[in-house]
């Protein structure tokens, strides 16, 4: 007897029905991502490959987080040399090395916060604003320049990591005082009471001989 025939037999169904019966098999896909992170089905070389990759990983970004205050004094040292080089140029000259502080501040900007300095951050985004501007640039604009790369200099020398507390705080301080000393004030406009004839003008009349 066929494997249908003892189908039928067993169900009342004829043979015919009992070929038509339909074999359903269930097929589990994979997760590669969870087997990629060292999860799921991923066997236990694969999970000890994800550990150490992870491991690396964070001992790059140690590594990176040391080298960093080295970094950001290799480039304010950049900074100081392109200030001088403005203090010494006037017009085109400043106008060029203002384009060079500004891309070096982007830098400070974009990268003080990953490596857990913000106040290189927040003095760097300062700088980039302040330079990415201007175009008539004055001695006032430059003091305002040193001013930056002063402030970061001590986060930097003192290793001031976070916000820094009543130093971060007094660190800002310093540098807003800077800024407001040196900032330019545009001249006054002119008021009615300014432009206003006088009612009554002296005139000297030539004597007569």
């Amino acid at each position: 007897m066929t494997t249908a025939e003892q189908t039928a037999q067993a169900t009342g169904e004829t043979e015919t029905d009992a070929k038509r019966i339909i074999k359903v098999r269930l097929f589990r896909l994979r997760n590669k991502l969870k087997e990629k992170a060292g999860v799921g089905r991923a066997g236990v070389g694969d999970s000890t490959i994800a550990t150490e990759a992870l491991e690396k990983a964070l001992s790059e970004m140690k590594k990176s987080q040391d080298e960093y205050p080295d970094w950001v004094r290799a480039t304010l040292t950049e900074l100081a040399d392109d200030l001088k080089a403005a203090t010494d140029g006037i017009d085109e000259e400043r106008r060029k090395r203002f384009r060079h502080i500004s891309a070096l501040a982007h830098e400070l900007k974009g990268q003080g916060g990953t490596f857990g300095y913000p106040l290189i951050s927040v003095f760097g985004k300062s700088l980039n604003e302040l330079t990415d501007r201007e175009a008539n640039i004055t001695d006032s604009h430059l003091e305002i320049v040193k001013a930056h790369i002063d402030v970061m200099r001590a986060v930097i020398k003192d290793r001031i990591a976070g916000d820094g507390g009543d130093v971060g705080r007094e660190l800002i301080a310093v540098l807003d005082r800077a800024i407001k000393k040196h900032t330019v004030a545009p001249p006054p406009r002119p008021t009615a009471q300014s432009n206003r004839i006088p009612l009554k003008a002296t005139v000297t009349r030539p004597t007569k001989k």
